[in-house]
């Protein structure tokens, strides 16, 4: 993994094999980033993501084990207990061929990235917001929410 940082900005570029959450956790700790959003695009062939169940109030994870174009990833960066917690979210296109010209058609899959291995690039922005953002967990919903 590659990056830069230019004043509330970080631009990283992920190589073949890098994890990409685990890149860019890494990144922010370095950098000591308490709150921020990503934005990013690349290729992954090795996606897990999820879709969380209110009932179990657990996230429900799949796995894909094949070429995907990482058509758009945000998320955002905050703290929790004081500590770093990040919550991404990913959409990417799946090709398949089905038609008579033989040309590429996609899928998409999306959710909760809880982890992606990089296939080929990723190139990802980082704003850092100046200040911090803290969660606390919601009991009712069973997620970690925003507090001010």
């Amino acid at each position: 993994m590659l990056y830069k940082r230019f004043d509330d900005k970080l631009v990283i570029r992920l190589k073949k094999g890098d994890r990409l959450v685990e890149s860019i956790r890494e990144i922010l700790e370095k950098e000591n980033i308490k709150a921020g959003f990503i934005t990013g695009i690349g290729a992954t062939d090795d996606l897990q993501v999820g879709l969380f169940d209110p009932n179990t109030k657990e996230y429900k994870l799949k796995s894909y084990k094949e070429d995907l174009e990482i058509t758009h990833l945000t998320g955002n960066i905050s703290n929790k207990d004081g500590k770093l917690y990040t919550h991404f979210h990913i959409t990417c296109g799946r090709a398949k061929s089905n038609d008579s010209e033989g040309s590429l058609a996609g899928d998409a899959i999306a959710g909760h990235l809880n982890e992606a291995v990089i296939s080929l690039t990723a190139e990802i922005f980082v704003t850092i917001i100046d200040g911090e953002i803290n969660r606390i967990y919601d009991e009712d919903l069973g997620l970690n929410l925003i507090e001010f």
